[in-house]
């Protein structure tokens, strides 16, 4: 994985996304390389390299952040909401971790939403935020099926484990279930994968599906080449028939009433 240093005029954006008043992304680009993400299409990515192997570094944007929170009006900041805070690079440059130490020394509420362990490093700042709350994405629970969607994250152990430690220290801890890729989550991995975030801590769970964003099926296809199965399983629910995620989605809600666990169904 290759990266460059650039610096950046703004930290923070506008979010509207629900709960969240603004945005902060460190990095563009992820080394995760998840075949499903959408973040390619929103940042309209079309370089040479393919999605997860360049990504990009606001070296300079902790100092743009303490500039701009002296006249912003307090509010939720949403940590990444484009691109993963806790890449493999963070563990280098250590980015986040600094405009954490930014925002906690203005008092604002951060929103953090990660699927690496790394988040666990910086503990002992979130711990200290007067409102705080951390989602880990759990998509599977085998490393085989994690490392055909999402190569460079952080298996799905590691990230129970992190999930399970944020709680522990005092972190409201959530988990994001998805997307749901047929296939790969049918009625009884969802389920264990509900139950098994239960447990680690997540006092919610929000639960999404698959969706075709351009240039998403090329990246799958080419993916799931040697998972003939989880493909055309995939092309059947994305092009023919998209019945499977609504029986995802009574399962989801089937089972998070069963075992007493909150749950947001984003679709």
């Amino acid at each position: 994985m290759r990266y460059a240093e650039a610096t950046c005029k703004t930290a923070m954006s506008k979010s509207g996304l629900p709960g969240l008043d603004y945005t902060l992304n460190p990095y563009t680009g992820c080394e995760h390389g998840c075949i499903y993400c959408y973040a390619p299409s929103t940042l309209r990515y079309g370089g040479p390299e393919p999605w997860g192997a360049f990504v990009t570094a606001k070296t300079n944007i902790p100092v743009v952040l303490e500039k701009e929170l002296r006249r912003m009006k307090p509010g939720v900041v949403g940590i990444s909401t484009v691109t993963d805070p806790y890449q493999p690079l963070e563990g280098k440059l250590k980015l986040t971790r600094s405009c954490l130490e930014v925002l906690l020394a203005k008092r604002f509420p951060v929103c953090i939403q990660t699927k690496s362990a790394l988040v666990v490093r910086d503990v002992d700042l979130i711990r200290d935020f007067p409102e705080k709350e951390a989602g880990m994405t759990i998509t599977a629970l085998d490393d085989e099926t994690s490392a055909i969607l999402e190569p460079g994250a952080s298996r799905p152990g590691e990230r129970l484990d992190a999930l399970r430690r944020l709680s522990d220290n005092g972190i409201p801890a959530w988990a994001f279930v998805g997307p749901l890729v047929p296939g790969f989550t049918d009625g009884d991995r969802l389920a264990d994968i509900l139950a098994r975030v239960r447990d680690a801590g997540a006092s919610r769970v929000l639960v999404d599906r698959l969706r075709l964003k351009p240039g998403l099926w090329g990246r799958m296809e080419k993916a799931l080449e040697g998972r003939p199965e989880a493909l055309e399983a995939c092309r059947e629910s994305l092009f023919v028939d998209q019945s499977v995620f609504n029986d995802l989605r009574i399962r989801a809600a089937q089972v998070c009433k069963e075992i007493g666990l909150e749950c947001e169904l984003c679709y």
